[in-house]
């Protein structure tokens, strides 16, 4: 590394250099070394340089002066005299080996402080807060009051970064860091295969954007955004974008495409890639699919405005104090009809399901002598006197509290993955037909809707391959094999592996898994294997049937929720996308700021959500 390239001659004729990244002068291009690498404590080490090039500089000077500190003063200390033999100076030794320990110190408190610049950087960036925010005074001032306590009990000030710190040599470290942690999760998908979500939505600029990730065990990652607006009713350029986007993932690696919405330009993409692509499945995330299910239902004659007479009731409740004191939670000071839910279109049919728990409260209110003196009277006696309305409440809460069940079900991050998905659907029809006591006027009507969407919107065979792979499941005396689940099974195969040899190995082992023989013995007891996860559990235990157990883990390792369980932040792809008139630089250090932002909330998210397994 040539050090001319990295200060600026102030005066050659006196030796003075300036250094190309904080601006500070010396003497001598040593020097200049030292300051950059940090090896001195004669020199105040570059704040600003990034990690790679002090790096660099630390092992040059470790080269020209090799050895460590304590053994140059060794032989500094020591006088050679013939065969081994020497002659210290103890004194200057020792008073050398102290200087030298009083050296390292300032190159720790350095190092502190650069990681805490790190901490500060790796907030800005991942919590998406504007720049200028570190310029400040009132941050500056939080960050001087919290600084670092160094050895001894003393405190060291750390050097706090400006805007310009976070824009430049900052953002460069972080990129480096992201761009090494995305390698390692990258590498994974060899093993696990990746499941690319889709993440689409419209600005108040009336422009289609989207963003995509890539989902695996190892992590999600951020691929890249884009701006659709002008090929939204292109259906050719729209599949020609994401074929694209498999190709940089690697088609070998790309096990399914996860869309967010099943209308506008997204539903006909699907409609497309679905009949187009032999080697890629395409669904919508479960939570949607279980959202539309729950509207549908919510619309259907035989309930018919039961929601707008709940919400009557609701509204009026909530807007008269001395109603909502009775109905106050006292634990925590909140209405008894409001659950809280990670998913904001399930309130209405909690809702639902507090008033009708709420029954006998109510009556008790309109029965009471106060209850004329309430404003709203009329309609809300009217309701709760109606036994009628009653009885649509408890119908209509039976059949939709097994949906509202799954979908808290799938929310949690051991329940995401595909080999549970066919099964639950399965589950939730008994459900809501067992809570309809099994009559089949009642309960036929909602199975055709939970239908519907499954056989159009959510069902892959890649679904029924986890299903059949799912050994808590294959083991059951419940386990359905019939015509459906062998096709589909076989369809999963041929759409993911594409060497016969291994088609032929996995059609032998899957001989000894159905027989329950060998390594799949204790599977075969169904409550041997409660409670583990079905990927994990082929990692495990399979090793002696290595195509099956490969073809195993890319199926049931994948997710089946989409990139909404990330709640990413949409106005960095915006800005990334929508800003014009901008030079080449300007938009590369957009797309990297896009890049290390999004990485890092993801990164984030995975380990919140590795904390709730």
């Amino acid at each position: 590394m040539d050090i001319h390239d990295h200060g600026v001659w102030v005066n050659e004729k006196e030796r003075r250099v300036r250094c190309k990244y904080c601006g500070k002068e010396m003497t001598g291009l040593n020097r200049l070394k030292r300051h950059l690498g940090g090896t001195s404590r004669r020199m105040t080490p570059c704040q600003q340089v990034s990690s790679t090039v002090r790096e660099a500089f630390r092992d040059v000077v470790t080269k020209e002066e090799p050895g460590t500190l304590a053994a140059k003063t060794k032989r500094v200390g020591e006088v050679q005299m013939g065969n081994d033999h020497k002659r210290g100076r103890e004194e200057g030794s020792s008073r050398k080996t102290e200087s030298a320990e009083n050296e390292e110190e300032p190159n720790k408190e350095f190092l502190l402080s650069n990681k805490a610049q790190k901490c500060i950087g790796r907030f800005f960036y991942e919590q998406c807060i504007d720049f200028s925010t570190v310029d400040s005074l009132s941050f500056r001032e939080m960050i001087a009051a919290t600084s670092l306590v160094g050895g001894g009990g003393g405190e060291m000030q750390i050097k706090i970064p400006d805007s310009h710190d976070l824009n430049g040599w900052m953002l460069q470290e972080a990129l480096k860091e992201v761009q090494d942690h995305v390698k390692k999760i990258k590498d994974s998908w060899a093993i696990t295969g990746c499941s690319i979500l889709l993440d689409a939505w419209v600005d108040q600029k009336g422009h289609d954007l989207v963003t995509f990730i890539a989902d695996c065990p190892a992590g999600p990652v951020y691929l890249n955004s884009f701006d659709v607006s002008d090929i939204k009713k292109d259906v050719t350029a729209l599949v020609s974008l994401v074929d694209g986007l498999v190709e940089d993932v690697g088609v070998h690696n790309v096990v399914q495409i996860i869309a967010c919405s099943t209308s506008g330009w997204v539903g006909e993409l699907g409609k497309s890639f679905k009949s187009n692509n032999l080697n890629v499945f395409w669904s919508v995330s479960i939570s949607h699919c279980l959202e539309l299910m729950l509207m549908e239902i919510g619309k259907m004659d035989s309930f018919g405005d039961i929601l707008d007479k709940v919400n009557d009731i609701t509204e009026f409740i909530l807007n008269n104090p001395l109603v909502w004191e009775r109905f106050k939670d006292p634990s925590h000071g909140k209405y008894m009809g409001v659950s809280s839910s990670e998913f904001e279109f399930v309130t209405p049919y909690l809702t639902a399901e507090k008033i009708l728990k709420a029954k006998n409260n109510l009556a008790a209110m309109v029965a009471s002598p106060d209850w004329n003196k309430e404003e709203g009277i009329i309609t809300v006696s009217k309701l709760v006197k109606d036994s009628s309305f009653w009885e649509c409440v408890e119908r209509f809460v039976k059949s939709t509290s097994p949906l509202i069940r799954s979908l808290h079900l799938f929310s949690t991050a051991n329940s995401q993955h595909v080999g549970y998905i066919y099964d639950t659907m399965d589950g939730i029809k008994e459900s809501i037909a067992k809570e309809l006591n099994k009559e089949e006027l009642c309960y036929k009507p909602l199975w055709d809707v939970i239908d519907d969407v499954w056989n159009n919107h959510l069902h892959t065979p890649l679904h029924v391959a986890g299903y059949f792979l799912n050994p808590a499941a294959f083991y059951s005396t419940d386990f359905q094999n019939d015509t459906e689940v062998t096709t589909d099974f076989v369809s999963a195969v041929g759409y993911l592996v594409q060497e016969c040899r291994v088609v032929a190995e996995i059609g032998r082992q899957l001989k000894m898994y159905r027989l329950g023989k060998g390594c799949f013995n204790e599977a075969s007891q169904a409550d041997q294997i409660t409670g583990i996860v079905p990927g994990e559990w082929w990692v495990q235990n399979a090793r002696e049937h290595p195509e099956l157990q490969s073809f195993a883990i890319k199926v049931l390792t994948q997710t089946c929720e989409g990139a909404s369980r990330y709640k990413l932040e949409r106005n960095v792809a915006e800005k990334l996308l929508l800003t014009r008139g901008v030079s080449p630089c300007e938009k590369q250090h957009l797309e990297e700021l896009a890049f290390v932002h999004y990485n890092l909330h993801l990164q984030s998210c995975k380990a919140k959500l590795s904390k709730e397994k």
